[in-house]
C-alpha cells in the first residue's frame, strides 16, 4: 500500500502556494460565515419587527442548509469542469446580494425564502474550496492548509459578533432598523470582493504563471502521486458511494460536528444573555469568546495531525471536547457554562480540518468532486437540525439546555463512529 504521507514538496514552493492562495480563500470564508450566521444576533429584533417566533427562527436559520445540501454536488461538478476562479466568484457575488436582501425580511415566509435562497447560493463554496485545496496541496500539507482556511470561521465570529452588535446600534438611521443595516453592511462587501476573485485565484498548478516551470512540474507531480490507487476508489455512482460504509460513517460524523457548530452558533448570543444586564455590544463581545478557543483548535489539532500522520486521534480528541463542552453549557450556571462552550468550540472547529483530510485518501478526480459535497451537503443538514432542535426545545421548555443535551447525544455517537476509522492514520 502506498504511503502517501511521504509525498513532499520544497519549502519555498509550499510557502509560495500558501501565500498566494490561502489569504483570498480565508477572506472569502470569513465573509461566507458572516453572511450565513449573522442572523443569530437578531433573533429578538426579528421577533419584534417581523413576528418571528423562536421556533420559526430556528427553522428559518436552518432552512439555509436544505438548499445547501441539495445543490452542493452539482455545484462542485461544475467547478471541477470549468475551474474554481469563475465559479467561486459568481457564487460569492450572488450570496452577497442575497445576504444584503435579508434586510427585506417582513414575515416568516420572506424569512424562509431568503434563507433558502442564500443556502442555494452558498451551496458549492465550502466543498468547492476543499476540492480546490486537493488541487494545490499534497496530502501531508492539507491538514494545515485546511486549518488555516477554516480558521476563518473563528475569526468571522470573533470579529463578526462585536461588529454585528455595533451595527445593531444604527437603529433609526435613514429610517432603517439596526438589524437591517447589519445585513446590508455585511452583504455588500461580499459582492464587491467577489469581483476580485478571478484575479486572485488560479485554477490549476499547470496554469500558475506565478510559479516557475520547474515548480509547476514539481507540484503537479506531487499532487498526482497522492491520488489513491484505483482498487481503493469506490464506483462513481452516488448509489454505490452511499453504500460504502466508510462514506456513510464520514457523513454521520460530519453531521454530528455540524450539529454542534450550528446549534451553538445560532444560540450562543441567547445563551450569553442568561448572564443578564448586558448591552448588545457586550453580548457580542462575550459571544466572541468561544471562537478564540475555536481558533486555537483549528490551528493546533490539524498541526498535530499533520505532524504525527495520525488523523483519528486528533479527531477523537476534538469530538470529546465538543461533547464535554455541550454538556457543561447545558448543565452549568451562565459563567462556567460559557467557559464550557469555549471547550466545545475548540473541539468542533478543530475537528473539521482533520476530518477533511480523509475523503481525498479514498477518492480521486470526479469521484472526490462529487463525494466531498455529498458528505458536506448531507452532513451540513446538522445546520438545519441543530437550530431547529434548539428552537423547538426552547419554545417547549423555556430553555435551550434540552437542545444541547440532544446534540451532545448525537456527538457521542459520532465519536463512536470516528473510533472505527481504523484506516485513518500514517498509512492510509
Amino acid at each position: 500500500m502506498v504511503d502517501i504521507s511521504t509525498t513532499v514538496i520544497s519549502s519555498e514552493l509550499r510557502r509560495r502556494v500558501a501565500r498566494r492562495l490561502l489569504p483570498p480563500l480565508f477572506i472569502m470564508f470569513v465573509l461566507s460565515f458572516l453572511d450565513r450566521t449573522n442572523v443569530s444576533l437578531v433573533k429578538d429584533q426579528l421577533h419584534a419587527s417581523a413576528g418571528i417566533s423562536a421556533a420559526v427562527f430556528g427553522l428559518g436559520a436552518g432552512v439555509f442548509f436544505i438548499g445547501y445540501a441539495v445543490f452542493g454536488v452539482p455545484s462542485n461538478l461544475v467547478l471541477h469542469r470549468i475551474g474554481a476562479r469563475r465559479w467561486l466568484a459568481g457564487m460569492m457575488f450572488v450570496w452577497g446580494v442575497l445576504s444584503a436582501l435579508m434586510a427585506l425580511t417582513s414575515d416568516p415566509t420572506s424569512f424562509y425564502l431568503l434563507r433558502f435562497a442564500l443556502g442555494i447560493a452558498e451551496a458549492g463554496f465550502f466543498p468547492g474550496v476543499i476540492l480546490y485545496i486537493t488541487y494545490w496541496f499534497p496530502y501531508r500539507e492539507r491538514g494545515k492548509a485546511t486549518g488555516v482556511f477554516q480558521s476563518a470561521v473563528a475569526v468571522a465570529s470573533i470579529v463578526g459578533n462585536p461588529v454585528g452588535g455595533y451595527l445593531l446600534g444604527m437603529h433609526g438611521l435613514l429610517g432603517l432598523d439596526g438589524w437591517q443595516w447589519m445585513f446590508i453592511l455585511e452583504g455588500v462587501p461580499t459582492a464587491v470582493f467577489a469581483l476580485a476573485v478571478p484575479w486572485l485565484l488560479t485554477d490549476r498548478p499547470e496554469q500558475a504563471r506565478w510559479l516557475t516551470a520547474e515548480q509547476r512540474t514539481e507540484l503537479a507531480t506531487a499532487i498526482k502521486a497522492d491520488e489513491p490507487p484505483a482498487d481503493r476508489q469506490p464506483r462513481r455512482g452516488i448509489g454505490a458511494v452511499l453504500r460504502d460504509s466508510r462514506v456513510l460513517r464520514l457523513i454521520y460524523v460530519y453531521f454530528a460536528i455540524q450539529l454542534g457548530v450550528y446549534g451553538v452558533t445560532f444560540w450562543l448570543p441567547a445563551l450569553v444573555k442568561r448572564i443578564g444586564g448586558l448591552t448588545d455590544v457586550q453580548v457580542g463581545l462575550l459571544a466572541a469568546l468561544p471562537w478564540v478557543f475555536a481558533l486555537a483548535g483549528v490551528l493546533v489539532l490539524p498541526w498535530l495531525s499533520d505532524r504525527t500522520g495520525n488523523r483519528r486521534g486528533p479527531l477523537l480528541i476534538a469530538l470529546a471536547c465538543t461533547l464535554l463542552g455541550l454538556l457543561g453549557g447545558a448543565a452549568l450556571p451562565p459563567w462556567p457554562g460559557l467557559f464550557a462552550l469555549c471547550v466545545a468550540a475548540f473541539g468542533f472547529l478543530g475537528a473539521q480540518p482533520v476530518f477533511w483530510t480523509v475523503p481525498p485518501t479514498i477518492l480521486a478526480g470526479v469521484q472526490v468532486a462529487a463525494t466531498i459535497p455529498l458528505i458536506s451537503g448531507i452532513g451540513n443538514l446538522g445546520g438545519f437540525v441543530g437550530p431547529s432542535i434548539m428552537g423547538f426545545t426552547e419554545e417547549a421548555t423555556g430553555s435551550g439546555a434540552g437542545g444541547l443535551y440532544l446534540i451532545a447525544a448525537v456527538v457521542l455517537l459520532g465519536g463512536l463512529f470516528a473510533a472505527t476509522f481504523r484506516w485513518v492514520g500514517r498509512r492510509t
